[in-house]
């Protein structure tokens, strides 16, 4: 069947055509029905300089791209395809003269599997936990409280939202109301990695067009609301070979094998330079502070929902299948593509070198002066990024660089800012 038969079938007329800018918006350009199998083909023409937009909407004035460039094409995987009437997705490479854009996340990511799977046999999965808040007049849309039931007894939205990810190949494992009033998590089980990215943004695609049908927003800003808890987006990876855990030995006191102990290292090593891209926003920062259930320190540990990095326990009777490490970090506002690209990289990075991590933190770690602080802006961990040589031609400098100028015109965007607690605490002095 082709692609427009069946959308025609199901009553759509637009198919999205969907990428994830370095900016962290999703986009989307639409291909109308009864030309969506010619589109599919060709691609649809996108301008460069989408490349250098900003969260603001605008151009950066550092970036690399303007009205002046050529376009690139986005190239339908048709793997991707979603449909949740009235809407219909589809995820996109961005291809130039015939080949892989280098700006493009989700090439860079695919191309990071493919040569990791060709020089080591490894295979990534990974899985997210999706946090985001409901939100109704810019205010919670219920008051539950954590882990409360009465909000599932009158919630249309939630179960709707969990009733078109199942129609879209999306396993879901838990659904948790999560610690703040109108706030939601969604853990999804762990894929190859490339599709558990391709699913955070499917996810966010049909959780905002639920939300929007019953008149509330899904908001998944890291930090909304003042007083209230953040927003994250937890990152669970494991390294296989066949159907072997390379992460798991019986052996060890954690269960972890050296590969898995050379990960972690890796990470560590570069953990500063990794959270301008797992906490790429002004806001992210004001999710990661202690106490939060947020880390704020560059530390792992076994269970311990205080270090960057948790050794989570596994479930019962799957010790060697549930071996995992989550990486605390991120919150819903990264590019998942980038993410994954610059954790596998880091890690890589460690287990090429033989790097070892320091010894595992298992108590509070939020207010240990000898456990170094990962930045605590985001104009700091870009120049921490900017710093890191080795990232940053491990995942593309034209990449990184690019980033760093998107994400420098929003710091000065908000540096010039005057918000009003500062006019409250300020305006009598």
């Amino acid at each position: 069947m082709q692609v427009g038969q069946e959308l025609k079938e199901k009553g759509i007329d637009i198919l999205r055509f969907t990428w994830v800018g370095l900016d962290g918006y999703i986009r989307a350009k639409g291909a109308y029905v009864d030309h969506v199998d010619e589109m599919v083909k060709t691609g649809i023409g996108l301008t460069k300089a989408m490349f250098s937009f900003t969260p603001m909407d605008t151009l950066s004035p550092y970036g690399s791209f303007g009205p002046e460039d050529e376009d690139v094409f986005l190239v339908p995987d048709l793997s991707t395809l979603s449909i949740f009437p009235p809407s219909a997705i589809v995820i996109c490479n961005l291809y130039s003269n015939g080949k892989p854009w280098e700006y493009d996340v989700r090439s860079t990511l695919k191309s990071t599997l493919d040569k990791i799977r060709e020089e080591y046999g490894y295979e990534f999965k990974s899985s997210f936990e999706i946090e985001f808040y409901l939100v109704k007049d810019k205010k919670p849309y219920d008051d539950a409280r954590c882990f409360d039931p009465s909000a599932f007894y009158n919630n249309p939205v939630v179960s709707e939202i969990a009733k078109l990810l199942d129609d879209n190949g999306i396993d879901i494992l838990r659904i948790i109301k999560e610690y703040g009033p109108g706030q939601y998590e969604f853990d999804i089980l762990h894929k190859e990695s490339l599709r558990s990215a391709d699913e955070v943004v499917i996810f966010k695609e049909i959780a905002r067009q639920v939300a929007t049908k019953h008149g509330i927003e899904a908001n998944f800003m890291p930090k909304p609301f003042n007083k209230l808890a953040g927003s994250g987006l937890h990152l669970n990876l494991s390294i296989w070979k066949g159907n072997s855990n390379l992460f798991f030995d019986d052996k060890d006191k954690l269960g972890l094998s050296e590969i898995a102990y050379s990960f972690i290292a890796g990470i560590i090593e570069h953990a500063k330079a990794l959270t301008a891209i797992a906490a790429p926003t002004i806001n992210s920062y004001k999710r990661l502070v202690p106490g939060s259930w947020a880390p704020t320190k560059i530390a792992y540990g076994y269970n311990n929902k205080s270090s960057m990095l948790r050794i989570p326990t596994p479930y019962p009777g799957m010790p060697s299948i549930d071996r995992r490490i989550e990486y605390r970090v991120p919150d819903p506002s990264t590019n998942p593509y980038l993410l994954l690209t610059a954790i596998i990289q880091a890690g890589m990075d460690g287990i090429e070198r033989g790097l070892k991590p320091p010894s595992p933190v298992n108590e509070n770690a939020y207010y240990r002066k000898d456990i170094e602080d990962l930045p605590r802006n985001l104009r700091e961990a870009l120049n921490e990024l900017n710093k890191d040589s080795t990232l940053k031609e491990k995942i593309g400098n034209k990449i990184i660089d690019e980033f760093i100028k998107v994400k420098t015109a929003e710091v000065e965007e908000y540096e010039s800012y005057v918000t009003d607690w500062e006019y409250e605490v300020y305006r009598k002095l």
